[in-house]
């Protein structure tokens, strides 16, 4: 395939009216306009994309559902289904994200993961899985199920990296926990990066588990203590730790506009990823749905449990690019790159994902002036046209 005419966003700046070459599901060739003219076109599909920006796909390393299913289901559909959902708003890849669940829930997840991975999905391509739950602070725990919280366990680590097929790229854990240092360690030594959250960690808390090799604070500000001038906490060292890369959920609930600016100012471009922490309702009418088997109620934008409190929510990435553009006063590469190159980082995938360079995967989205989604193309396919 070569796609022409194309505002491509590129790790250098905009190239204007240029064009894309795919071949082996691989971007071979990124070049200009008038490098086209003598480009043979000859047995190749060509999509003009005129009036139309290219983007790297992104990558949404926080998701628990989409288009009505759920992670935790535990079934090959249920992955499949959520990621063709997901790509209709642009999104190429994701790590699948559980929360605290019992042990056997937990395998099914990542065993339904790792199939799909192998299958591929007709939509968004499963990278890993991104274990949120079970080692968190019960007196933190958001929407995380309280009775099937416990202490961080590296056997349990191990087992849920072997059922995976090794597909566990990142999980989150509360640092203050008893245990919290050697499940940082072991997860660091076996490959998995390490988030910090659903957490009453202090700043010195923090520091140790970095010093341990956790490199990530899962969604900012969110099942954490606030920021005070005497006892930063965590959410200081996420603000003041040039190490840590964190998340920002920018639906409209999950963050007042002036701490998300707060929070971009002291992290920029290059360490804040856009995510979703999309349930089954993302993609879907305002009604009751579930997240991790608990009732929730999708209404007035927000995703809820019956108690009032946030749980998850029912933003796409497409919708997080626009609002930073908005809400940050970032210009549209700042907001496609926070959606693409940081999560492609924070994951480990960046030399395959996450900008538009050539040998890369060519995984790419393509949206209109008003930041709406045209086309999905993950490996050199189109998964979603409209």
């Amino acid at each position: 395939m070569i796609i022409k005419n194309a505002d491509i966003l590129t790790p250098q700046g905009i190239m204007v009216s240029g064009f894309i070459v795919i071949e082996d599901g691989r971007i071979a060739r990124v070049g200009s306009y008038g490098e086209f003219r003598e480009y043979c076109t000859c047995g190749r599909d060509v999509l003009d994309a005129s009036g139309l920006v290219v983007a790297p796909g992104f990558v949404d390393i926080h998701v628990h559902g989409g288009g009505g299913h759920d992670v935790l289901e535990g079934t090959c559909e249920a992955v499949a289904a959520m990621c063709q959902a997901h790509a209709r708003h642009g999104t190429t890849s994701m790590l699948l994200t559980t929360m605290a669940a019992p042990h056997e829930d937990l395998v099914g997840a990542v065993r339904a993961a790792a199939d799909v991975a192998r299958r591929g999905t007709g939509g968004a391509q499963v990278l890993g899985v991104h274990l949120e739950g079970p080692w968190v602070n019960p007196d933190s725990r958001g929407a995380q199920p309280a009775d099937v919280i416990r202490p961080p366990d590296v056997a349990e680590l191990a087992r849920l990296i072997e059922a995976s097929g090794g597909l566990v790229r990142l999980t989150t854990v509360a640092p203050e926990l008893d245990g919290a240092m050697e499940f940082i360690e072991a997860a660091h030594r076996r490959g998995v990066r390490v988030s910090l959250g659903h957490s009453l960690a202090s700043f010195e808390d923090v520091a140790r588990a970095v010093r341990a090799g956790a490199t990530h604070v899962t969604h900012a500000f969110n099942a954490m203590r606030g920021l005070h001038h005497r006892s930063p906490g965590m959410a200081g060292a996420m603000l003041a730790c040039d190490d840590l890369t964190t998340e920002a959920i920018l639906d409209g609930f999950h963050l007042h506009p002036a701490a998300a600016t707060i929070l971009y100012r002291c992290k920029g471009r290059n360490r804040l990823a856009l995510i979703t922490d999309a349930t089954m309702a993302a993609g879907m009418p305002e009604g009751e749905y579930e997240l991790g088997g608990q009732r929730v109620l999708y209404e007035g934008g927000a995703v809820r449990l019956p108690d009032g409190s946030l749980a998850g929510s029912a933003l796409t990435l497409d919708r997080a690019v626009r609002r930073a553009v908005d809400d940050l006063g970032v210009c549209l590469a700042d907001a496609v790159a926070m959606a693409s190159a940081v999560p492609a980082r924070v994951a480990g995938f960046y030399d395959r994902k996450g900008s538009i360079e050539e040998g890369k995967d060519a995984d790419l989205v393509l949206m209109d002036e008003s930041g709406a989604v045209r086309a999905t193309i993950v490996g050199g396919a189109v998964v979603y046209q409209g």
